[in-house]
């Protein structure tokens, strides 16, 4: 009888060394984390109008970086 394929989490927990609960935890922290950043990024160039910064940030996938690079140093300072 043949063993079952691995799946595509199986495999990539391998590659890094990890168990497969491990692995699931930290893709789903990484996944949240990039999500919230994200969209706090998209609503303050979205607020204030920066079209280019709105359409880079949501094509763009750097799990979180340029994000915080946009709200640490290019976001719209207010009064």
């Amino acid at each position: 009888m043949q063993e079952p394929m691995p799946t595509g989490f199986e495999v990539l927990a391998t590659m890094f060394g990890l168990s497969l609960p491990v692995f699931i935890a930290l893709f789903v922290v990484v996944s949240v984390w990039t999500l919230a950043v994200k969209g706090y990024a998209l609503w303050h160039a979205a607020r204030d109008g920066q079209r280019i910064w709105f359409i880079v940030l949501l094509i763009a996938n750097t799990f979180g970086i340029l994000e915080l690079a946009y709200l640490l140093f290019f976001r719209a300072k207010r009064g």
